[in-house]
């Protein structure tokens, strides 16, 4: 699984409510999950969601 823009605006969007500095947690974001780490291994949504929320905690 990866991430795009559209999916943080949209199916995303309510973990940054909170969030400060929302544009800069989703650059953060972006550069982590818009790829996967290589051809044998892909993000589930588990990862990206504990991944998310720590960065996003930075941001509040």
């Amino acid at each position: 699984m990866t991430l795009t823009k559209k999916d943080l605006d949209t199916k995303w969007q309510m973990l940054f409510r909170d969030c400060k500095k929302p544009e800069s947690a989703k650059a953060e974001i972006l550069k982590l999950f818009s790829e996967e780490p290589d051809d044998k291994y892909t993000w589930s949504e588990q990862d990206i969601y504990e991944q998310m929320r720590k960065i996003i905690r930075k941001y509040e």
